[in-house]
């Protein structure tokens, strides 16, 4: 079949197989496949496309099916997805049985000012349906009309599809009806027309940033992906960037942050924490500009959280605090992820001015349609009568898409860490410097992608949730088991929420298909075990070098060696450890202890 025939098909028929796939709930209607791959096939025939750059895809919805049908055409190196960028799409009215045939903005992502260094100068703007946003998309839609200054190239502004951001974000434009749709090599000259006005907004608009010296970034599509291949292209985003990391930090960081919303860098000054933080952020497309990043740097002086929540002034008014405004557009835009970097958290007691993030952190649930809920961050009675405060803030609570990341330094200068933080965080250690600059990588082009709070949403909240992973859950446990007995010698032993989280861990890596099983459970003793331990009694040199030898080692009957911590490193210089970086850290306590006659986790 041809274009003609094709396009009458789905104009015909799509607003019956709609009504009745929404009556019977059955989403697989073999309907789909006209517009998924029939019209996209039928396109690839009739025009002759680069595949290295373009991208022809159908759409019907995602997971039930959509009012409007469109059939896409993307130049990869602007964008691959219908949420941002310029494409060309054909979109039906299935009411009124239009096709129309449009350059067009991205129309269902939430409208971003974006980097000026890294995104094209239009940005994409969601279909939301008030006067602010159809006004930005038609402002935007003529600024580059303006620009391209196309002779007779078709645009109407009575374009309807029945969703205004469509509309509205219409370039240029053609309406097909029924009645008076062309036959094939018409339809052709059309879409070879429309092909022609995208390649002029390529050259003479997107690529400007480029012909200026500035380095452009492209949006990656996470259509079709794995996890793996999303991290993977985090991992190379960073890199271009000029940044080192050891090998699988940033595939720890992700699982990290997926099994808790609060992860610790610590480690020495100048290695890169706060760098890392931004630069993954960027990665998924969070960024300062668009105000999906906000790095807060913590002051010696907070002793309560009013400096990050808020505060009442001698007015009796309430005065937001530093992240209160960021929290709450997170809430208002829970698609997308949103990071919160504490720089030098523990300058101050991180107990005392984050006290409250500590204990409503804890009240989260998966509440009955899915989504995760919390108890509020600020009470009414701390409003003291300011009504407007309340009506804006009052229902505020941690949202599903906040993920908050604090940098520590470890010296004489900062506060230690107490169990109630040490317990509800992956602390990551970070102190590897590669000084190795990457120059070989430095005009790479890499992309952005702009992933949405799937990919980072827990998947479990507590034990329970992992029900059906109940043979693999047991195994975990009965190693957490095995360590808990040790750790209890000493009163240092772990409760429940340490277990669920390196379970949650653990299940995020087996899903996500990154790092080993011995890899990723080092980690969480590294991160959830070893940072409780600090002591000067024999006993807690006893208790490490029990974990070394019946854990960590793997068959560890002693070595050669004047001390515990130098048989430990003749051991590991000649055996492959279980668990070795959780085996190095334990030698470096004993020794500590044996040099100073106290030791803990930490430089």
């Amino acid at each position: 079949m041809g274009l003609r025939s094709n396009f009458l098909r789905l104009m015909d028929q799509y607003g019956d197989v709609f009504d009745l796939v929404f009556k019977t709930k059955d989403f697989k209607n073999s309907f789909s496949d006209l517009i998924r791959k029939d019209i996209p096939e039928c396109i690839k025939r009739e025009i002759s496309l680069p595949d290295d750059i373009y991208k022809i895809k159908g759409s019907y919805g995602a997971g039930k099916w959509t009012a409007v049908p469109w059939i896409a055409i993307f130049d990869t190196r602007i964008t691959s997805s219908a949420q941002k960028g310029i494409y060309i799409v054909y979109l039906l009215n299935k009411d009124t049985k239009k096709l129309y045939l449009t350059l067009n903005q991205g129309a269902t992502n939430i409208a971003q000012k974006g980097d000026e260094d890294t995104k094209p100068r239009f940005s994409s703007i969601a279909i939301i349906n008030n006067k602010e946003t159809d006004e930005q998309l038609e402002r935007n839609a003529a600024e580059i009309r303006n620009e391209l200054k196309i002779a007779h190239a078709p645009y109407s502004n009575l374009i309807n599809t029945g969703v205004t951001g469509y509309d509205m974000g219409a370039i240029y434009s053609k309406e097909y009806t029924m009645d008076n749709l062309p036959e094939d090599a018409e339809l052709v000259k059309d879409l070879e027309d429309f092909i022609s006005y995208y390649k002029q907004y390529y050259e003479n608009i997107y690529r400007r940033k480029d012909n200026e010296g500035k380095k452009m970034l492209v949006s990656v599509d996470d259509d079709g992906l794995t996890d793996k291949e999303k991290i993977d292209q985090i991992c190379k985003y960073i890199e271009s960037k000029g940044f080192s990391y050891e090998d699988n930090l940033i595939e720890n960081f992700y699982l990290s942050i997926k099994s808790k919303p609060f992860v610790i860098l610590a480690g020495t000054s100048g290695t890169g924490k706060t760098r890392l933080i931004r630069l993954f952020a960027e990665a998924v497309g969070a960024t300062a500009r668009n105000g999906r990043y906000l790095q807060v740097a913590v002051k010696p002086d907070w002793s309560d959280s009013t400096d990050l929540f808020g505060h009442v002034n001698l007015n009796s008014e309430f005065v937001p605090g530093a992240i209160i405004k960021f929290i709450k557009d997170a809430q208002e835009n829970i698609a997308y992820p949103y990071f919160l970097c504490l720089d030098e958290m523990n300058l101050a007691r991180v107990e005392y001015y984050l006290s409250e993030f500590l204990s409503v952190i804890e009240t989260r649930e998966i509440d009955e349609h899915g989504k995760i809920v919390t108890d509020v961050l600020i009470p009414k009675s701390c409003y003291w009568g300011d009504k407007n405060a309340e009506r804006t803030y009052g229902g505020l609570m941690f949202p599903e898409n906040l993920y908050v990341v604090g940098t520590v330094n470890m010296d004489e200068t900062t506060f230690p860490f107490s169990r109630k933080v040490l317990d509800r965080a992956n602390t990551i250690e970070f102190s590897y410097v590669d000084l190795f600059p990457l120059f070989q990588n430095n005009n790479e082009i890499v992309g952005m992608q702009e992933l949405t709070n799937d990919f980072f949403k827990a998947n479990y909240l507590n034990i329970m949730h992992c029900a059906d992973k109940a043979e693999y859950v047991v195994q975990i446990c009965e190693k957490l088991q095995e360590i808990n007995s040790i750790l209890r010698e000493c009163e240092m032993h772990f409760g429940y929420r340490v277990r669920d989280e390196i379970v949650f861990y653990m299940l995020n890596r087996k899903s996500a298909d990154v790092l080993s099983e011995n890899e990723a459970f080092d980690n969480e003793i590294m991160q959830k075990i070893l940072p409780r331990i600090q002591g000067s009694g024999i006993a807690v040199k006893d208790m490490l070098c029990r974990l070394f030898s019946e854990v960590c080692a793997g068959e560890y009957d002693g070595m050669n060696g004047s001390s515990d911590s130098e048989q430990m490193k003749n051991y590991i210089t000649k055996h492959d450890c279980t668990y070795i970086k959780s085996a190095e850290k334990i030698r470096f306590m004993v020794r500590r202890f044996e040099e100073d006659g106290f030791t803990s986790y930490w430089l």
